[in-house]
């Protein structure tokens, strides 16, 4: 696997590295809202991309890219004359990278009402166009170059009416309801759905 493959996943810059509380759960009890602290009845869960994931899944998701690196060596070997993955050039045939991760999701997450930060990933391009549905990830320039992340890190959008998009190379606030729903697009598959209700650009508190 070459050096820094798996980290060039994780580490990219991320609107969500700026909120450092996850979400909690209160106890039972508690008198918090929704199950939830500071969070009253009808306001949306702030959220992270991590509570998406499962607990174990980031390793589990680390695992799979090493194996698919240490096969994707062997297999073209012989092909890149011993110069390794390096040697691949963009856009040939070997330049290629499946959407790795699994669809497990968070069933505590599924039908909440919740506020994400994130980037747009449109399937028009065409911004002058309102976008009925698009994909909302984690890092800026997901889905567009590869490896896209893991499906439990996108989320599928429908948004009605839909909504005007700017500029996709900035972060949005997105807050609407969220289910563990399966959508399968060109661009990347998604294992969560949200309804979309308000997107705000984020440097708005």
């Amino acid at each position: 696997m070459p050096e820094g493959a798996i980290s060039e996943t994780f580490d990219r810059p991320s609107p969500a590295a700026y909120v450092n509380e996850p979400a909690v759960a209160a106890a039972p009890d508690s008198g918090g809202a929704n199950g939830y602290w500071g969070v009253r009845e009808g306001e949306p869960l702030p959220i992270i991309w991590e509570d998406l994931m499962p607990a174990g899944s980031g390793e589990a998701l680390e695992q799979e890219y090493a194996e698919f690196y240490k096969a994707l060596e062997a297999r073209y070997a012989s092909k890149l004359s011993g110069e390794g993955l390096d040697a691949i050039e963009e856009g040939s045939d070997l330049d290629y990278m499946p959407q790795l991760g699994g669809f497990d999701t968070v069933p505590e997450l599924d039908g909440m009402l919740v506020r994400i930060p994130g980037y747009v990933v449109p399937f028009d391009f065409n911004l002058k166009n309102r976008q009925a549905s698009f994909l909302l990830a984690p890092y800026m320039g997901a889905c567009i170059h590869t490896p896209p992340p893991p499906p439990n890190q996108i989320i599928h959008v429908e948004a009605d009416p839909a909504v005007k998009i700017d500029d996709i190379w900035v972060a949005y606030w997105l807050e609407g309801t969220l289910t563990a729903e399966t959508q399968e697009t060109d661009l990347a598959a998604a294992a969560y759905t949200l309804k979309l209700t308000r997107i705000e650009p984020y440097g708005v508190p």
